[in-house]
C-alpha cells in the first residue's frame, strides 16, 4: 500500500484525463457545430469504393451514396476478384440506379503492398472528374453528406477534406465495444487535434483535389504504407494546403462484430499510432479513465482511491454515452454502456503489445510494420527457425544413426 504520496500522483493523473475528456467533449461540439454560410460549391466528384467482402449492412452503406443530393458525380466500386461476396450486390445496385454514372472494376493488378491503395489503383484510370472521395465500405451517409463536405472545397488552399465518423447499429458484443470506443475515445481525440491544429486524417471519408494528391506524392507514395490516411494528410499540409475536417457526421456502421474484431482492428491503430506519434502513443493510458481508476485503487488501497474508482467509470460511460448523443442522436442503452469499462480494460494489453509487436493482421495478411507505418511481408518468427532447425539437427542425428 502506498500513501498520500501515491494518492497526490494518481490523482494528478486522474485530474489530466478528466480535463482530457472535457477538453474533447468541448472540441466536438465545436467541430460539429450547425455553420451557416458555407458556400455553395459542387464540383463534379469522383468517389472511389474500394470493396473487400461483406461489411455489416453494406447494401444499405453502398445504397446511401446513390441517394446523394449532389448535381454530378461518379461512383467507382473496386474489387480485386470476380467472386468477391460484394459483387452481386454492386451490380444490383447499378441496375437499381440506371441513371447514376457508377462502375465496377474487378482486378487489382499488382501495385503495392497495401491492398486498399492497390485497389485504389485500379480504379483510378476510370476516374472522371478533378475532384475524387475516397470512402470506405463500411460508411453509411445523408443524402446532403456530399455538399457539407465538397463545399470546404470552395478555398483553393484546402486540400483535403475528412469527417467526423460516429459508430451505429451495434447488435453483438464486440460491435458494441468498438461504437463505444468510436463515438468516445476517438471522435474526441480527431476533434481534439483538429482544435489543436494537429493533422489527423482517418480514411473512412477523404476528399480532395487531385491536383493536392500529386503534390504529396499521389497513390505511388502510399502504396506500402500501412496508414495510407494519415500519410497523406501529413504530405498535403506539407505541400503548402490546408487540411480541414468537416461538420458533418458520418455513420460507420458496426453491427455483428466479434471481440476478436474489435482486438485486432484496435491493436493494428494502437501500432499506426505507435510509430506515427510515439510520444502520444506512450501517454494515451493516462487518458483511459477507467484504467487510471483501477490504477489508482489498486495501487493505493486508499478510500480515495476507490472513490476515484467509481467515479472515473461513471465519467468515462457518461463521455460514451454524451459523445454518442450528440454524434448519432442517441446515446447507447444501458446494457450496452456498461461495456465501457469492459472496452477500456481490453485495449490496455493490446497497447502494451504495440510497444514491442510489429506485426499486424489486415485484409488476410500479415505484414510488419516499420517507420511511417511502412509494410513488409511477415518472415517466420525467431521461434519457428528455432524450431526448425532443431528439428533439422535431429533428423540428421537419426539419418547417421541409422
Amino acid at each position: 500500500m502506498i500513501g498520500w504520496n501515491g494518492d497526490l500522483i494518481l490523482g494528478l493523473i486522474a485530474a489530466w484525463a478528466i480535463a482530457a475528456a472535457i477538453f474533447s467533449f468541448v472540441a466536438l461540439l465545436w467541430v460539429t457545430r450547425r455553420r451557416t454560410g458555407l458556400p455553395d460549391h459542387t464540383p463534379p466528384i469522383t468517389i472511389f469504393k474500394p470493396l473487400k467482402g461483406l461489411d455489416d449492412g453494406l447494401e444499405a452503406n453502398l445504397r446511401s451514396f446513390f441517394n446523394l443530393d449532389y448535381p454530378e458525380f461518379q461512383i467507382l466500386f473496386g474489387v480485386a476478384n470476380r467472386d468477391d461476396a460484394a459483387v452481386p450486390i454492386v451490380e444490383r445496385l447499378i441496375k437499381d440506379y440506371p441513371n447514376r454514372d457508377a462502375r465496377l472494376i474487378v482486378g487489382a493488378p499488382a501495385f503495392g503492398l497495401n491492398p486498399k491503395v492497390e485497389n485504389l489503383a485500379a480504379m483510378w484510370p476510370h476516374r472522371r472528374h478533378a475532384a475524387i472521395l475516397i470512402s470506405d465500405s463500411n460508411v453509411r451517409v445523408r443524402p446532403s453528406y456530399l455538399r457539407e463536405t465538397a463545399c470546404y472545397l470552395a478555398d483553393p488552399g484546402v486540400g483535403l477534406v475528412s469527417n467526423v465518423f460516429t459508430g451505429v447499429g451495434e447488435e453483438h458484443f464486440g460491435a458494441a465495444l468498438e461504437n463505444l470506443h468510436l463515438n468516445g475515445f476517438i471522435a474526441g481525440g480527431v476533434a481534439m487535434a483538429y482544435v489543436m491544429g494537429i493533422t489527423c486524417v482517418v480514411g473512412k471519408s477523404m476528399l480532395m483535389p487531385v491536383q493536392a494528391l500529386d503534390a504529396a506524392g499521389g497513390l505511388a507514395g502510399v502504396r506500402n504504407l500501412l496508414a495510407e490516411d494519415q500519410v497523406l494528410g501529413v504530405r498535403i499540409r506539407k505541400a503548402g494546403y490546408s487540411v480541414v475536417l468537416s461538420h458533418h457526421v458520418i455513420d460507420n456502421v458496426n453491427q455483428e462484430r466479434s471481440s476478436r474484431w474489435f482486438l485486432n482492428r484496435h491493436s493494428r491503430w494502437f501500432k499506426i499510432r505507435r510509430r506515427l506519434a510515439f510520444g502520444t502513443f506512450l501517454i494515451e493510458p493516462t487518458a483511459n479513465l477507467a484504467i487510471v481508476g483501477i490504477v489508482w485503487a489498486l495501487v493505493t488501497g486508499s478510500n480515495l482511491g476507490w472513490f476515484a474508482l467509481v467515479a472515473l467509470i461513471a465519467l468515462g460511460m457518461a463521455r460514451d454515452a454524451v459523445h454518442a448523443k450528440r454524434l448519432r442522436g442517441s446515446a447507447p442503452s444501458l446494457r450496452y454502456l456498461l461495456l465501457s469499462p469492459i472496452k477500456d480494460l481490453f485495449l490496455l494489453p493490446i497497447w502494451f503489445d504495440a510497444l514491442f509487436d510489429r506485426r499486424v493482421h489486415w485484409r488476410g495478411n500479415t505484414f510488419t510494420i516499420g517507420k511511417f507505418t511502412r509494410l513488409h511481408h511477415a518472415g517466420i518468427s525467431r521461434k519457428v527457425r528455432k524450431r526448425v532447425r532443431r528439428v533439422q539437427r535431429n533428423r540428421s542425428r537419426h539419418d547417421q544413426a541409422g
